[in-house]
């Protein structure tokens, strides 16, 4: 990673207010970024990890609020920028590739119609056959065969990968500095999965482009990030570069993880460990103490610390020395 960080997010706290409670969806995280980097969120459902991505552009449901914290983009905070400027940054520095990409395509407009539009809003000083000409472009970037047929077609007359390819035209098209992935490929069969994750690996080569992945799949990790963040109950619980990650996991919630993956041996790991999550426990207990088979005395008595480790692995856990690794 390079000394400059692209993205900084420092003590990140997001809330949930629902039937009249105040839920912490996103709990005192920091995740630091570089340049030309993948780094990946990792964690099951619920954990969060979605929402920091939200918390970035600041497309936040009405009803959660960034309640601490700072979010930093090339040393320029965000959480500080007015509507108007951050809707500027929106799609143009920073970009963002959903889950389900025909539930983000619009269903009325063509392919073609929808690229050009949003070409068009990053680039008014472009004239009409430039606009055409990117289009194009864009379709032949992201590997779509026959790229001109798609521009004619609805998002409904694609299939998943396709409609995904073209929603990862659609984020490029304003050449960006960061893309936030959000589970991009959790819509997708095997085989698709692997062909777009090779293909956003290629475009961060070919552009230059840094990658947030949020994912609650393990198996795609080893193939595209650099460092990963594992999540829980909104919590960091284990920052580590993927090949430590792996080869050393130290934080209970880790290693279950990673022994789900083996058992499945190659099938798509939902990252479900038994027992309940938790919630709304409080900063006093481990978030993963009622699902831990190495819980202490002691975890039951103070909030467990960031432990650093040789390489730069933190793990937020009082028996990490215990819960794996060497």
């Amino acid at each position: 990673m390079t000394a400059a960080s692209l993205l900084e997010i420092r003590n990140l706290e997001v809330q949930y207010r629902a039937a009249g409670m105040e839920i912490k969806a996103v709990d005192h995280v920091f995740l630091k970024m570089g340049e030309r980097e993948c780094v990946a969120v990792i964690g099951e459902s619920g954990s969060g990890k979605s929402t920091i991505a939200n918390a970035v552009l600041r497309v936040l449901p009405e009803n959660a609020q960034i309640s601490g914290g700072e979010i930093l983009f090339k040393g320029r905070s965000l959480l500080d920028l007015k509507e108007e400027e951050m809707r500027r940054l929106r799609g143009k520095d920073i970009s963002m590739v959903f889950q389900d990409p025909h539930s983000f395509l619009n269903p009325v407009l063509k392919i073609g119609d929808q690229l050009r539009e949003t070409i068009r809003t990053h680039r008014p000083d472009i004239g009409r056959e430039k606009v055409a000409d990117r289009a194009l472009e864009l379709l032949t970037l992201v590997n779509i065969p026959d790229p001109g047929s798609i521009l004619r077609r609805y998002s409904y007359q694609l299939s998943g990968g396709m409609a995904q390819r073209v929603a990862l035209a659609l984020g490029l098209s304003s050449d960006p500095s960061l893309l936030l992935a959000d589970e991009p490929t959790s819509a997708l069969d095997l085989t698709i999965q692997a062909q777009v994750i090779r293909l956003l690996k290629g475009l961060m080569e070919l552009l230059h482009l840094s990658v947030l992945l949020i994912t609650h799949d393990l198996s795609l990790v080893s193939n595209i990030a650099g460092r990963v963040y594992v999540m829980y109950a909104g919590r960091i619980v284990e920052e580590d570069h993927v090949d430590g990650l792996y080869r050393n996991p130290k934080h209970p919630y880790t290693i279950l993880l990673l022994e789900a993956v083996k058992k499945l041996q190659g099938l798509e790991s939902s990252l479900q460990v038994a027992g309940e999550p938790a919630g709304g426990q409080g900063e006093s207990l481990c978030p993963f103490l009622p699902r831990c088979s190495r819980g202490q005395p002691l975890c039951r008595e103070k909030p467990p610390p960031y432990r650093e480790f040789h390489g730069g692995k933190k793990v937020l856990c009082w028996a990490a020395e215990e819960g794996g690794g060497k």
